[in-house]
């Protein structure tokens, strides 16, 4: 489920489990985003990169690229 957070096209989507499907990536950097409490840039395996909030602990090493899933939609 996607929940729109502005008019440019940006949305957050809810990482429910389960947590092993093809389009969850290892996360192979993730570096702070300045002036916020716990955002990240994280580069993932796949070579997209994602934006996070909050605690990266729970993730277990392990993030959803909706960018992967949305070409493979696409490309269907």
């Amino acid at each position: 489920m996607k929940i729109a957070v502005g008019t440019d096209g940006s949305y957050l989507e809810p990482d429910d489990g389960p947590r092993n499907t093809k389009y969850h990536m290892k996360i192979i950097r993730v570096e702070r985003i300045p002036n916020t409490r716990s955002g990240n840039n994280v580069a993932l395996e796949c070579g997209h990169g994602v934006q996070t909030f909050g605690d990266l602990t729970h993730a277990g090493g392990v993030l959803f690229c909706t960018k992967c899933r949305d070409l493979a939609e696409e490309s269907n």
